[in-house]
């Protein structure tokens, strides 16, 4: 799928998402910050980062500060946690009560009226200005006792009397695991702090109702079409996505009732888990692999746990688990990145929409990290999910461009048939000429018949026993689910549901996929074995096999061990390949003892030839040397039973070295009675490549 112009298009939100990059703000030094030389004093906004004065476990109002008594115990940085400051010593600690203090200056006479904007944080705090005390948010305490915690936005209009202003912030904390300003206080003219608070209160609403919405399309389409399971997982991404602003920054949920401050939180932490379960198997969906599988699963039971603990824990102790949180999530986009890449290399344009997107999440899933842990300095706050916004708007424009292209599959094909109707009259006549040229080539080549039928009858003696083999393998799991359905049936084995189940849907697979063997072959065989090689990777045919007989090889507790050196990609088959290492495999489980092991090397033989080698070994029976010699190509078929009663057809490794011969390839023995056996194939890497002899 080559890039188009019209996929472009979508893209272009991608481009638009700038953050406003402005000059160096003014920044307060030794608990003093200068704004007497600002550019345009009549419109600004700063952020009162810096140092100001800090003063650990003083609880300190203006009176106090009349008498200069008090000298600060050193210059904490804001915004960040007071865990974070190093200080030899006065050591702070998460839970405690602590002061700040900030002079700003303002340039001669200035008279202007001002606002301050003080974001909600995780401590409690009482703020004075110029000896009067203006609000809080909570209660602040030198205990536990004392403190009340509650989330309060407070905006607060100042009409400054004089050239400076003292600012004194007590703040105290005991019930979360982060004490301090982690998020920058605000100070600027009163129009423009009021017009950039209300900015920020109507874009949350807007991305509440947008996501909202959103989250329903997808729903909806899931409930119309439920073999997109994608959409479901999307769907439940997107509500969590909506639902979150609800609980973080603005706190607009106070806006329609008020909540305690625990459950504020809790909610807060159990969107955020929603958002990361349903991301999870999104991304299963996307991009499914065994590997990311398993980290899926490993997300989905970690953060299904934290959810219920969510529930009864405090909030100091399971505020904690945003730490393994983020990591998590930036691993999982971090895996998107990869396979959208590769996608893209390919030219196709979804997997390049795709790669550009996860590279923007990534961006606002580390920044918000950061905003998180107290550690950026950006102008904006949570971010993730505004970009979450423009990515829901391509995964729409991806839907509805494959709904197009659908469309205009089936328009064609309809233009097709239509052409045939009007057509068929014609086409029949020339099928008939045909069929007559046909029988006259056939009467002047009878010479040939006998070596022709010669020909046709090995080809149809090698299907028989390529579907003799496939009907062998057909019994294995079906054999299995049946027994994993009689186990269910036991009380014993019901907390197992979930092993059996998904092996019995492994099993089923495997049954599907050899069907569709014997069907493709039997409609392919007409005059020979249909032989179509490229060039793929050997290592996925082979892992593919191996979580085939996981289940055989555990319950014989045999250890399998694979190795590759160098490149895994050869010219062959695919479909015939998958033949031989499924008899391989199944010989080295099936002639191996109780506890014994298999191992399977893939290495790359590139400076001895163009060539790969695939050596698959175990330490099981062997086989005998006068065997070995005919073990190929004889003609009487022999089955040996394996050491616990498999039962086996006979046909598998004559027909393995008759495969191998199909793809250009090599195969041979190296086996000992009562020590094993390795079987060891050799194929081209590319069309062409001139195999080396076998060492």
């Amino acid at each position: 799928m080559r890039i188009r112009p019209i996929f472009l298009f979508t893209l272009l939100p991608l481009f638009t998402f700038t953050l406003n990059a402005k000059g160096p703000s003014p920044t307060a030094i030794k608990g003093i910050l200068d704004l007497r030389e600002i550019r345009n004093p009549d419109h600004f906004i700063i952020k009162l980062n810096g140092e100001w004065e800090f003063y650990w476990k003083k609880m300190l109002r203006p009176n106090d500060f009349l008498a200069g008594n008090y000298k600060p115990d050193y210059f904490g940085i804001v915004p960040s946690y007071w865990t974070d400051y190093r200080h030899e010593l006065v050591k702070t600690e998460k839970f405690g009560y602590a002061t700040y203090r900030l002079t700003v200056l303002f340039p001669k006479g200035f008279k202007e009226p001002l606002a301050i904007d003080l974001p909600v944080f995780d401590s409690s705090y009482d703020i004075y200005l110029d000896g009067k005390y203006l609000g809080g948010n909570g209660t602040p305490g030198k205990s536990s006792d004392e403190t009340k915690p509650e989330y309060k936005r407070n905006f607060f209009r100042i009409n400054p009397e004089q050239d400076s202003m003292k600012i004194i912030i007590n703040v105290s904390n005991y019930d979360h695991r982060r004490g301090g300003f982690w998020l920058p206080v605000k100070l600027g003219t009163f129009g423009e702090v009021q017009k950039q608070l209300t900015n920020g209160w109507a874009a949350e609403w807007s991305v509440i109702s947008l996501l909202l919405g959103f989250s329903l399309f997808f729903l909806f389409f899931f409930i119309i079409s439920p073999k997109e399971k994608i959409m479901v997982f999307f769907s439940m991404t997107t509500i969590g996505l909506a639902l979150r602003p609800l609980f973080t920054s603005h706190y607009l949920i106070l806006n329609l009732f008020n909540m305690e401050w625990v459950w504020i939180v809790r909610f807060e932490y159990l969107g955020l888990f929603l958002i990361l379960i349903g991301w999870v198997w999104y991304v299963m969906n996307l991009y499914p692999s065994g590997f990311f599988r398993i980290i899926a699963w490993f997300i989905t039971i970690v953060f299904s746990l934290a959810f219920i603990m969510t529930l009864f824990l405090p909030v100091k102790i399971f505020s904690y688990s945003t730490l393994v949180y983020y990591p998590s999530m930036i691993l999982v986009i971090s895996y998107l990145l990869f396979m959208s890449f590769k996608g893209s290399l390919k030219k196709n344009a979804v997997d390049l929409a795709y790669f550009l997107a996860f590279i923007l999440l990534l961006i606002g899933g580390l920044h918000d990290m950061r905003v998180s842990l107290g550690k950026s300095n950006s102008d904006i706050g949570y971010s993730l999910t505004y970009i979450i916004v423009l990515f829901v708007f391509i995964q729409a424009a991806i839907l509805l461009y494959k709904w197009v292209r659908a469309f205009l599959d089936k328009e064609k094909l309809q233009n097709e048939l239509e052409f045939l109707n009007r057509n068929l009259e014609n086409l029949i006549n020339e099928r008939t000429q045909e069929l007559k040229t046909r029988n006259e080539e056939i009467e002047k080549q009878n010479s040939m018949i006998a070596l022709q039928n010669k020909q046709l009858s090995d080809t149809i003696q090698l299907k028989n026993r390529i579907f003799s083999v496939i009907a062998h393998d057909l019994r294995s799991p079906v054999v299995n689910i049946l027994y994993m359905l009689n186990l269910l049936k036991e009380k014993e084995y019901k907390e197992k549901y979930d092993t059996f189940a998904n092996s019995s849907i492994q099993y089923a697979q495997l049954v599907i996929s050899l069907l569709e063997n014997m069907l493709v072959w039997g409609r392919d065989q007409e005059e020979k074995i249909k032989f179509s090689p490229e060039k793929r990777d050997l290592a996925d045919i082979i892992l593919t096999n191996l979580s085939i007989f996981k289940e055989t090889s555990d319950k014989k507790e045999i250890s399998v061990n694979f190795t590759q050196v160098g490149n895994s990609t050869a010219f062959f088959d695919k479909d015939l390949l998958d033949i031989i290492i499924r008899n391989l495999l199944s010989n080295a489980v099936k002639y191996t003892q109780r506890g014994g092991r298999i191992s399977i090397l893939l290495k790359d033989k590139t400076q001895n030839g163009d060539c790969i080698m695939l050596k698959i070994c175990d330490n099981g029976i062997g086989i005998p040397e006068t065997k070995q010699k005919y073990l190929f190509t004889a003609t009487e078929i022999e089955s040996t039973p394996g050491t616990e009663n498999e039962k086996g057809t006979g046909l598998g490794l004559k027909l393995c070295y008759e495969l191998v011969k199909i793809n250009h390839g090599s195969i041979a023995i190296e086996s000992k009675e009562g020590e094993g056996t390795c079987f060891i194939i050799t194929l081209p890497m590319a069309k062409g490549s001139v195999l080396p002899e076998m060492e």
